[in-house]
Parts: structure tokens; C-alpha cells; sequence
């Protein structure tokens, strides 16, 4: 990208000044064609550099994408393994309370264990909507860099165009 944006710049260095070199002349020898030339370079230059510029964004909201997606995919499994974790805990809870009072805590075992099997659920369930919103986010970030993109095309193609109209006017 750096490579790229440097050939810009100093692309649109040489336009602006070839185009200021034209336009001077144009107006001191009075040719309206040289100077509208020098015009056009200064305006091929514009939208070089707006065409880096929107580059530029549609990579770092790339960037921005896939950062928010990794942390809401790290968020994910963190939840995941605190529910484990506290399943886990809950389960050596429920032994000890067997070994302490049998009848009494088969009951209480089996009621504790429907309440982490919700809880569990809630905490997946809950995980499952988090991974979702975070691919919308993700596919809405990659479709504004994607139009991001598109605009820098069309920039380009303009400046292109104007390259054409130079030539044909030289």
C-alpha cells in the first residue's frame, strides 16, 4: 500500500506541475488549449490523490472489520469457557451435597442441574446472538469498504479518462 500510495503522490506531483507549467504558459502565450491542459492535470492530480485517499479508508476499515470480528470471536469463547467452568463448578458442588445427604441432595442435584443446563443454554444462546451481530458487522464493514473501493475505482477511471482528454488535446 505504501508503494502505491508513494507512486500517487509523486504521480500527482508531476501532474500538478506539469499542469501549472501549462497553465502558465497558456496564459502567457494566450493559447486557451495549454492552458485548459495544464487545467486538466491539476485536476487528473485531485483525483489521483482522492482516490488514495478512499483507498486508504476502505483498507483500515477492512482492518477495523476484522479487528471487531476477532474480539467478539475471543468474547465468544471467553463466555464459553466461563460457562464450563461454572458447569464445571456446579457439578462438584452437586457430589458433595450427595455425599452429605443423599435423598435430600439427589433432589437438590437434579433441580440444580436443570438450572445450569438454562443457565448454560441462556449463556450459548447468548453467545450464538453475539457471534451473529458480530458477522453483521462484519458483512456491513466489508460491504462500506467494498463501496469504499468501488469509489476509488471510479476515481481512477476518471483520472484515466482525463489522461485520454489530455492526450487528445496534445
Amino acid at each position: 500500500m505504501t508503494d502505491a500510495h508513494d507512486t500517487t503522490s509523486s504521480g500527482g506531483l508531476v501532474d500538478r506541475l506539469k499542469g501549472t507549467a501549462k497553465q502558465v504558459a497558456g496564459a502567457v502565450t494566450g493559447n486557451e488549449q495549454l492552458r485548459h491542459e495544464g487545467e486538466l492535470h491539476h485536476e487528473k492530480a485531485d483525483l489521483a490523490a482522492q482516490a488514495a485517499e478512499q483507498e486508504a479508508a476502505a483498507e483500515q476499515q477492512k482492518a477495523e472489520a476484522a479487528t471487531a470480528a476477532r474480539q467478539a470471536e475471543i468474547e465468544t469463547e471467553r463466555q464459553r469457557l466461563a460457562a464450563e467452568a461454572a458447569a464445571d463448578a456446579r457439578e462438584t458442588d452437586i457430589e458433595r451435597a450427595k455425599d452429605a445427604e443423599q435423598r435430600r441432595a439427589e433432589a437438590q442435584a437434579a433441580e440444580q442441574e436443570r438450572s445450569a443446563e438454562r443457565g448454560e443454554q441462556v449463556q450459548k444462546a447468548a453467545a450464538v446472538r453475539e457471534t451473529a451481530a458480530a458477522a453483521r458487522e462484519r458483512r456491513a464493514a466489508d460491504a462500506d469498504a467494498a463501496r469504499a473501493q468501488a469509489q476509488a475505482k471510479q476515481c481512477e477511471a476518471a483520472a484515466e479518462r482525463l489522461d485520454e482528454q489530455i492526450e487528445e488535446s496534445a
